[in-house]
């Protein structure tokens, strides 16, 4: 057969830039201005240094800068390269453009390790070309890639959770039921008892399913002894859990414990990526971003600290890339009409990309999609390889959870791309920091990130377009409020609010359409409106939060305290911790404090298990975090309180519940636009003012029990209670609704009957209350006299008079209303604070409630016709 080999000798390569002329087999004529800039300043001052991040925005060319560096130090410094991408779509992506523009060569190494090609292997291996693979390629407990010497992390704002998962053992209730419900069992001492119930309920309720509850690191330890042998034996067998438990067992008193109904999540603060060999021994990690974020985020999430950044080039911070026109359906339609817009959108189009937060969002949006048309619908495993299939279909839809990256549109390929749902929390870590110690300041960067590569994932280049769809009011509210728009690039700020002024001045779904025809038409009309967002891109400018300052000088301690918590240094460790928290001052830090706090306390008790004098730290910073929220109840546990403040303590117990509740009312009204508020409001009063229709009274009881965050309810069962108010696992104010009346009628004797009764259908029918569970018995009518037959049962229960119960609901409302005013986003401790004083002075909590209450005895009684048995009303 002859002999194969070529000797080439060895090169002398000045740059990467001098690589690129040299890069015979492209067909990309030349470097950008831009990218020559960037890569002389990487040449000349970065080349040696192991941390190095460039910001560069969609569309300008980011993976051809990734790729040269990467070829040029394959070259000249002999080194092995490893390009990372979020997703094995993206891996032959990259890999086709290496070979066909760049003429670089590049392989892709995707599935299983067994599966890969020994040639490959081999070239890899002796630096003879550039391994191209995914995140879990690298982060596993035995990659093939085990020594490399400088790695792309190419969309590293996006790598977060395909780092930390090599450091996270999540067990889903869906996926292993039978090991779920075995560790909350040996977990249960830890969790509050109505969370516990809840998340044994088969019928669980939206909000007991988005509830997020932490393990208190004491109560976690002191279960290890039955954790560690449990897991030992159950994850045999599941591939999935055994090599992430393997990489735990060891470490679990660094690791935090967050249980939900849907799973069970371990796993560290921030990934200790430094006992990570593959990762942490190579010369150079390069992390490249269309957004790195701000206040250490790029650091929490790669567990890398002292990153040097080399700026978006100079020009582009008012310079976007390609035209989004936003349609906000909720500012103008209700949600009926919003639906109706969407689907009318995607039978207009070819192929449409739809982007929500979850898998059962997913479900429930393609089973819709389903009954509409005769759309092919692809889901993220259909183009994980290849989005060719989609990309040639002209009748397709494209429905993806969770993947707000990981996928580029570009041009024809497709023009629709409709957002539906806030990417906020990604994982029950962030969703408890961000719900319940109201640490949403930390987040709002990372959701930042995540909206903007969201909506661009349909214009990829300077000439692309696309319209952009937003449904949901949460998200419509972040997008649009004042404070979070000035965070975003100016050109986006431009297309937001020409779409909502667009938005806000339609008068129905055809005028929406006519707009998407219009803008697909790229026609004389357009044009005038492109002029428009031009001339408005010149008047904003891009304003950072000033907090992440802050963030940003924290985040070195946050990876020291990380450091010495793997090693067992729980000395070390908390001295870490304070520096954090003495850093994280003001009250907009508040909760993130709280949780440093928590953390300072929780490695103190550590330390103390070996040295007793940690004990009274411990006890100190478990106080100071109790005093930085008021949503984790637990917090209070951890230190017994003064007998004389029990009361307060439980007021605020019962606050905190309301309040959390109420933030996600607003939250799912929408702050942007009233109309949604005002005809929940609406149909509230008008019921409550009725003594004609007892069913409008109900419902309108349920409808403001909720507003205010009780956990409301009803029932149509004969002999049944009418509405409840849940707070807590224990408060219940359950009433007898008797409205259908003037008043003139004394209430009778079987009404007052069914009312001693309620507490014992409540205890038989709503799962997760206590066994000291409070119920509160409340008579709501406008009549003010009682039949003599019924003082006897009416002894230990209470009157609310219709009038003045109505006046109380205007007066609640009116205070909601005002709060909403100052409603940013879930977690935020000033906005929290403000509306428990506001609830407390309003008696709107159950403390306040029950002083409103008198005693139903104490009616006046009236000599009447009692009715016979025959006689008597059912419910």
């Amino acid at each position: 057969m002859g002999f194969k080999s070529k000797y080439r000798g060895g090169s002398n390569i000045e740059s990467p830039e001098a690589l690129f002329y040299d890069l015979r087999n492209r067909s990309v004529e030349g470097l950008l201005s831009h990218q020559a800039d960037v890569l002389r300043e990487y040449k000349k001052d970065l080349v040696d240094y192991p941390e190095v991040a460039m910001e560069l925005p969609t569309g300008s060319g980011k993976t051809l800068i990734g790729l040269l560096v990467g070829e040029w130090r394959r070259r000249q410094l002999k080194e092995r390269v490893v390009y990372l991408c979020p997703t094995k779509q993206l891996v032959h992506q990259v890999v086709d453009e290496a070979r066909t523009k760049f003429g670089i060569n590049t392989l892709a190494f995707t599935g299983s390790q067994r599966d890969y090609h020994p040639k490959a292997k081999a070239e890899y291996n002796q630096g003879e070309a550039i391994a191209v693979t995914t995140y879990s390629s690298l982060f596993n407990t035995n990659p093939f890639f085990y020594n490399p010497n400088f790695i792309v992390l190419d969309d590293a704002h996006a790598s977060e959770n395909y780092i930390v998962k090599h450091w996270s053992l999540n067990i889903s209730r869906y996926d292993f039921p039978v090991i779920y419900a075995q560790l909350l069992e040996i977990l249960k001492d830890g969790l509050p008892p109505e969370q516990y119930q809840r998340m044994l309920s088969d019928n669980a309720s939206p909000n007991d399913k988005a509830w997020v509850e932490k393990i208190p690191t004491p109560k976690f330890v002191s279960q290890l002894r039955q954790v560690i042998p449990y897991l030992d034996e159950a994850v045999q067998g599941q591939e999935t859990l055994k090599y992430n438990w393997s990489v735990l067992r060891e470490h679990l008193r660094a690791c935090h414990v967050y249980v939900n109904y849907g799973s069970i999540l371990i796993r560290p603060i921030i990934p200790p990526t430094l006992t990570h060999p593959p990762f942490s021994h190579a010369n150079q990690r390069l992390y490249m971003s269309a957004t790195l974020g701000l206040g250490g985020e790029l650091e929490r999430i790669t567990g890398r600290d002292k990153i040097k950044r080399i700026k978006a080039p100079e020009g582009w911070e008012k310079h976007g890339v390609g035209r989004r026109l936003f349609f906000f359906p909720g500012v103008a339609l209700n949600d009926v009409e919003s639906n109706k817009l969407v689907h009318s959108l995607i039978k207009e189009s070819s192929r449409s990309l739809i982007l929500v937060p979850d898998q059962q969002s997913a479900d429930d949006l393609i089973a819709e999609i389903s009954q509409i048309g005769s759309k092919d619908i692809y889901q993220a495993s259909d183009i994980e390889h290849s989005k060719h299939e989609f990309t040639k279909n002209t009748n397709a839809v494209a429905v993806l959870a969770n993947r707000y990256d990981g996928i580029n549109l570009i041009g024809d390929e497709c023009r629709l791309e409709i957002m539906q749902g806030l990417p906020s929390a990604a994982n029950l870590h962030e969703r408890f920091l961000e719900t319940r110690m109201a640490a949403s300041l930390l987040l709002r960067d990372r959701v930042r990130t995540r909206i903007v590569q969201a909506v661009g994932r349909c214009t990829r280049s300077a000439t692309d377009y696309s319209a952009v769809c937003i449904v949901g009011d949460e998200l419509q509210d972040r997008l649009l409020q004042r404070e979070n728009i000035q965070l975003y690039h100016p050109e986006m700020q431009a297309e937001l609010l020409f779409g909502y002024d667009e938005s806000k001045a339609a008068t129905g779904i055809d005028d929406f359409l006519d707009m998407y025809r219009i803008f697909l038409a790229q026609n004389e009309d357009w044009k005038d409106a492109d002029a428009q967002i031009l001339m408005r891109r010149q008047d904003y400018e891009r304003k950072p939060d000033p907090l992440m300052d802050k963030l940003q000088k924290a985040v070195s301690y946050e990876l020291y305290y990380q450091r010495d918590m793997w090693a067992g240094d729980y000395q070390g460790a908390l001295k870490h911790a304070n520096s954090v928290a003495s850093l994280l001052d003001g009250d907009e830090l508040k909760g993130y404090r709280g949780f440093w706090y928590y953390l300072a306390g929780s490695t103190a008790w550590l330390a103390a298990q070996n040295d007793e004098s940690f004990a009274a730290t411990a006890r100190n910073k478990f106080n100071q975090a109790a005093h930085c929220t008021n949503s984790v109840s637990w917090l209070r546990n951890l230190v017994p309180a003064p007998s004389k403040n029990n009361d307060k303590t439980e007021d605020d117990k019962h606050l905190a519940f309301l309040i959390e509740r109420l933030e996600g009312q607003l939250s799912k009204l929408g702050i942007s636009s009233d109309r949604k508020f005002n005809c929940l409001v609406q149909e509230i009063l008008s019921g409550l003012a009725s003594n004609t229709d007892g069913n409008a009274f109900e419902q309108a009881h349920v409808k403001l029990g909720t507003l205010l965050g009780y956990d409301a309810g009803n029932t149509e069962d004969t002999g049944g209670p009418d509405p409840w108010w849940i707070c807590g696992n224990d408060f219940c104010l359950v009433s007898e609704d008797y409205t259908e009346t003037d008043g003139s009628k004394p209430i009778p004797l079987y009404k007052v009957r069914q009312l001693t009764t309620h507490p014992t259908y409540i205890q038989n029918h709503v799962t997760g209350l206590a066994a000291n569970t409070e119920y509160v018995r409340v008579f709501i009518s406008p009549s003010q006299t009682i039949e003599d037959s019924a003082v006897t049962y009416a002894q230990e229960l209470t009157f609310w008079h219709q009038p003045a119960f109505l006046d109380w609901a205007n007066q609640a409302v009116q205070v909601v209303r005002s709060l909403r005013l100052d409603f940013t986003e879930t977690g935020n401790e000033l906005w929290r604070s403000k509306a428990m004083e506001a609830y407390r002075d309003a008696r709107l909590d159950p403390k306040g409630i029950k002083s409103l209450l008198s005693r139903l005895s104490d009616l006046t009684s009236t000599i009447g016709k009692t009715e016979s048995c025959d006689d008597k009303e059912g419910k």
